[in-house]
């Protein structure tokens, strides 16, 4: 380092007695930094990982991938500064002499990454660390006097295969949120899917954000979520590569999908079907349960006490999921097979299916509330007309009764929550609906060849009302006057209009 540090410092040397002595002294100053720069940056020695599995060290190479056996479950890392002085961490720990520099791990499947980072010690003087002193990253900058700038460090990260080049996972793979039987170091899957329906949800889980997913070819967005479309019936073929951002390792996962028809005899899942009676069981991706002699249920409701729930399995035995038609009765099934009972929602609205998992239509009332299901089995909201009457349902698809305001206009429903045209007393008061419900306010009413006054606050008038720069009477039952009437003592004549006549 030192010669090529003089060779440097000559050769600019050379170059600078040509154009002037005046420059040479900061340009020097700046090759001297610069080559210190270099002799400082702190590096590892070497690096070894336990059970003999080799690097081919090169302390200017920062990432290294290392395949050892699917049986290893725990492995050593060793390695050494270049600087006895300089600090070693590994994966956060401070790692000493003491130690020999070594750290146990345990393993997991597939990648398992390990950082090591050698970090400048500026005291000259060497010192001693145990396995208490954790430094970070935040200690390192804030005492710069003990452990030099940020710069003063090298990292070093090990990926650690378990199982070698092709435990890439994925952590689950769904199809509209059932399972498919997945295990981690399985990669080609036979699924029947039933006919009903053109879109399946595939959904995919990883073990991290540093993984990408690509379906035929197509990466996902952050979702890790795709629809598909089939068209018809038939074999899809559907290809995942779950690929490692960090290491570029990839791993391809196959779905063959058999849209409305039977997979192709599969021997293996056949004998292990029929070998687990009395028992849940997958095959070819779809959940099955075998009867007291290994043969899968049928196009049949079975009543699993472990789940105190009811199944229904079509005609190839495969459990159902959604909704289905049977014996005249709709149901729904939830993604865990499990019949339903009570409010479900499904796609954005809301259904009800009795203590029988029968999904209701029309009025139904459920704890102390009437609800309207349209044919369709969906919960209304809103204005609704059934058999001529109107009923106002909450958001919530609750009825009300009583008065309710709607677009600033107030409206009346009875008990039975029909809406309330003409006349409606309310306590002691009484209203006037019009045709479309809305209460009159301050208004005339003629009823009956009768004429009425009706209050701002919809309310009907009776006594005394001035209007107009007139005088008008109401009777007790709220007609207005239009006959001569002794009041306290005063005779009240009325003109044409029901106005008092003052003249007379």
């Amino acid at each position: 380092m030192r010669k090529l540090r003089e060779g440097i410092a000559a050769t600019v040397l050379a170059l600078y007695s040509l154009i002037g002595i005046e420059m040479l002294s900061g340009s020097l100053t700046c090759v001297e930094a610069y080559a210190k720069n270099i002799e400082d940056k702190p590096y590892l020695k070497d690096i070894y990982v336990g059970l003999g599995y080799d690097i081919e060290f090169i302390k200017d190479k920062y990432e290294y991938i290392v395949d050892v056996d699917k049986d290893v479950e725990d492995i050593y890392v060793k390695t050494r500064p270049e600087n006895d002085n300089d600090i070693i961490k590994i994966n956060g720990k401070v790692i000493t002499k003491d130690d020999k520099f070594k750290k146990d791990l345990s393993l997991e499947m597939g990648k398992n990454k390990v950082v090591i980072e050698v970090i400048k010690n500026n005291d000259n003087n060497e010192e001693e660390y145990t396995d208490n002193d954790d430094f970070s990253e935040d200690d390192v900058q804030n005492d710069k006097d003990k452990y030099g700038s940020a710069q003063d460090k090298t990292v070093y990260t090990l990926y650690i295969y378990r199982g070698g080049a092709d435990e890439v996972y994925l952590k689950n793979i769904t199809l509209d949120k059932s399972n498919i039987g997945y295990f981690v170091n399985k990669k080609n899957y036979n699924i029947e899917s039933d006919e009903n329906g053109q879109l399946v949800k595939l959904e995919v889980e990883t073990f991290g954000d540093e993984y990408s997913v690509f379906v035929n070819g197509n990466k996902l967005d952050f979702t890790n979520s795709l629809s598909l479309k089939f068209k018809g019936i038939g074999k899809y073929t559907i290809t995942l590569d779950v690929v490692d951002d960090e290491t570029k390792r990839k791993s391809t996962y196959v779905l063959n999908i058999y849209r409305g028809i039977p997979v192709t005899p599969n021997v293996s899942d056949s004998i292990n079907s029929v070998l687990k009676p009395n028992q849940w069981v997958i095959v070819n991706g779809r959940w099955r349960y075998n009867d007291a002699v290994g043969q899968p249920l049928k196009n049949t409701w079975f009543f699993d006490m472990n789940y105190d729930s009811y199944f229904y399995f079509n005609g190839r035995g495969n459990m159902k999921t959604g909704w289905i038609n049977e014996g005249g009765n709709t149901y729904y099934l939830g993604n865990d097979g499990m019949m339903r009972t009570g409010w479900v929602e499904y796609e954005g609205k809301w259904y009800y299916l009795d203590m029988n998992g029968v999904m209701r239509t029309d009025w139904v009332k459920n704890n102390g509330e009437w609800y309207y299901l349209d044919q369709d089995g969906s919960m209304k909201t809103g204005w609704i007309v059934d058999k001529e009457n109107w009923y106002y349902l909450n958001n919530d698809g609750s009825m009300e009764t009583g008065w309710i305001l709607d677009y600033k206009k107030w409206y009346y429903l009875s008990q039975n929550g029909a809406m309330k045209t003409g006349w409606a007393q309310y306590k002691d008061d009484w209203y006037y609906l019009n045709n479309d419900g809305s209460m009159k306010s301050g208004e005339w009413v003629e009823y009956k060849d009768k004429w009425y006054y009706i209050n701002y606050s919809g309310t009907m008038r009776c006594g005394w009302l001035y209007k107009d720069d007139k005088y008008y009477y109401f009777n007790e039952d709220g007609s207005m006057r239009t006959e001569p009437i002794v009041l306290e003592g005063y005779l009240y004549n009325f003109n044409e209009d029901g106005s008092v006549n003052f003249n007379d």
